[in-house]
């Protein structure tokens, strides 16, 4: 199956910020389930770290945050201390806060929108995106890469849902575990409870941008393409995919050979 590049509901300007910051809580919360599928992506992005000599990670279509969280625990079992900046176009600062508070500092929130595109070359560190490469059209996603390298940052890319039956299934079970998981996602708000179980637009949200993200994703080869599209660069580029259970996720991380990152 091609690459499919159809709209996401929380990619368009005139989304309710409310409802998109309700799915991106959600994601938050489902993500911390999700730690031995990052396993194998955290043992490379160690080595990354370990390579350019930095710890500090600028995380780039933070959402709600993510897996952000996870990724520094499991850095941490593995002797790196690393920190996170968070950073989005449409900035959740509420979840940054909260964030904040339960990593006793080490994720931070950056408040003012950020282009993945154009990053302010004032916010320093190993670049990282997590499950958000896909937003992004061909030639935006070579622009994201190409800011990288501009400015001399490494970057480092991770997507868990794949163009696959078994992504598509997936996608199906988190559509119902919205309905579970509601009442526990933090902060708890009653109007949350509203837009899932009496009006259930966030639900349904979820369900399309989790079936659209399956369609948008980048093959290992397609990342290639693109990376090769950015002409001669004196970086290293590790781009594949890496077992997780019965899935598999697809990882991209560029490293220049000559500057810390």
């Amino acid at each position: 199956m091609g690459r499919m590049h159809l709209f996401e509901l929380e990619d368009q300007p005139w989304f309710p910020r409310l409802i998109r910051a309700y799915m991106q809580d959600h994601l938050r919360f489902m993500g911390d389930w999700s730690g031995p599928a990052y396993q194998g992506f955290v043992e490379k992005l160690k080595a990354a770290l370990e390579r350019v000599g930095q710890r500090e990670i600028l995380d780039l279509c933070s959402g709600g945050g993510g897996p952000v969280k996870i990724i520094l625990q499991k850095l941490q079992v593995q002797g790196v201390a690393a920190t996170a900046r968070l950073t989005d176009l449409y900035p959740n600062t509420e979840a940054y806060e909260q964030l904040e508070r339960e990593s006793g500092g080490a994720i931070q929130g950056h408040s003012s929108p950020v282009n993945a595109t154009n990053v302010p070359p004032e916010l320093n560190g190993f670049r990282l995106m997590a499950n958000g490469f896909h937003h992004f059209r061909p030639e935006d996603a070579r622009m994201v890469l190409a800011d990288a390298v501009t400015k001399q940052r490494s970057i480092a890319v991770i997507e868990m849902v794949s163009r696959s039956v078994l992504a598509f299934v997936s996608v199906g079970i988190g559509f119902l575990a919205v309905f579970i998981a509601t009442p526990f996602v933090k902060p708890f708000r009653l109007s949350r409870l509203l837009f899932t179980y009496v009006l259930p637009v966030m639900p349904l949200c979820v369900l399309w941008d989790g079936l659209v993200s399956c369609l948008r994703v980048y093959s290992p080869d397609e990342l290639r393409t693109l990376v090769s599209r950015l002409g001669y660069t004196e970086y290293d580029w590790d781009i594949g995919r890496l077992r997780t259970g019965p899935s598999a996720a697809t990882y991209l991380i560029g490293t220049p050979r000559l500057a810390n990152g």
